[in-house]
């Protein structure tokens, strides 16, 4: 108890520490350096392709403590445009009270997680796959969207990430990326955040909501991270904690949209307990990994929820497969 009251105050400390410096100093732009070439494995898994389905065309409010400020040029990678607060109020959101958190290239490049960059040419699949995404979610009035996959290790939390960045990256839409495999949370580890705290003290009580959100130095993104395993995460997700949060994420800032990254669906039951409380789903197949019989398992289970698409990733390139 008291290494989390010590961690909250750090927190606050820093949000202090912030809003004394946004005083003294005038807003500058942050850049991000190019990372180098991703690992990835080379051919296609024409097996989970098929069970998937066929391939489709590669087209692909403000977050918490966010305030408005005059018009500012935010790069991160390549320079976004000058907008004006008056034409759109998303775009020149600054983080006041949600703590920020720097990232290292060098970590983002050793995860693979390539959409940080505006300037990387490699993003361009995942600004694909967000066209496609967006276009399906808004076409139907969806903000919510479960990223998932049949078992471990498919890509699931590196797609969730590149694809919330590549979001973020647009000057009319928010993202929050919350962190909802709690068995085996990754989203932290990933992007290096310090572990401080985290999803799990909220839902213990021993910190308010608004101390787990972490800006990661990007605009329009906030994240909802978990540093701690949950034994029994499936009755968690259900509780009415849960739902609640769920609830006031979701419908705080009109213009946001979560992604939520969720375990598994082989594995155990906690992705299916936690479904009902999403707008659709986004299933991460593995190429070379991921078998027939895997993929239509998952599709089985996901049959009665809103499945917009299926990613084969781990290939060449990544691909958007209708389900």
């Amino acid at each position: 108890m008291e290494r989390i009251k010590e961690a909250v105050m750090r927190a606050r400390a820093q949000r202090e520490e912030n809003e004394a410096q946004e005083k003294r100093q005038e807003p500058r732009d942050q850049t991000a350096g190019s990372l180098t070439t991703a690992a990835r494995q080379s051919g296609a898994d024409e097996t989970a392709a098929e069970a998937a389905g066929s391939l489709v065309p590669a087209e692909t409010g403000r977050g918490e403590g966010a305030v408005e400020q005059p018009p500012v040029t935010q790069t991160a990678g390549s320079a976004l445009p000058t907008t004006s607060t008056a034409d759109n109020p998303v775009a020149a959101i600054k983080y006041k009270q949600t703590r920020v958190v720097h990232l290292d290239p060098n970590q983002l490049e050793r995860n693979r997680i390539i959409s940080f960059s505006k300037s990387d040419v490699r993003t361009v699949s995942f600004d694909r796959l967000r066209t496609q995404v967006l276009r399906i979610m808004r076409d139907h009035g969806w903000r919510t969207l479960a990223i998932t996959s049949p078992t471990a290790s498919c890509g699931k939390t590196t797609v969730g990430l590149n694809l919330a960045f590549s979001i973020a990256h647009q000057t009319e839409q928010t993202v929050l990326l919350a962190d909802f495999d709690l068995r085996d949370p990754q989203v932290a580890e990933y992007l290096g955040l310090p572990e401080t705290v985290s999803l799990v003290d909220f839902l213990n009580g021993d910190v308010s909501l608004s101390d787990v959100f972490v800006n990661p130095g990007i605009p329009r993104l906030t994240l909802l991270p978990n540093h701690k395993a949950v034994l029994n995460a499936a009755e968690t997700l259900m509780t009415r904690k849960m739902q609640e949060m769920v609830s006031d994420i979701r419908n705080r800032y009109e213009s946001r949209m979560v992604i939520f990254d969720l375990p598994p669906l082989l594995t155990t039951d906690d992705a299916l307990a936690f479904l009902p409380q999403v707008d659709c789903v986004l299933l991460v197949v593995a190429s070379g990994q991921s078998t027939k019989s895997e993929v239509k398992a998952s599709l089985n289970l996901l049959q009665n929820t809103n499945v917009i698409g299926t990613v084969l990733n781990k290939g060449e390139d990544i691909r958007s497969l209708a389900p």
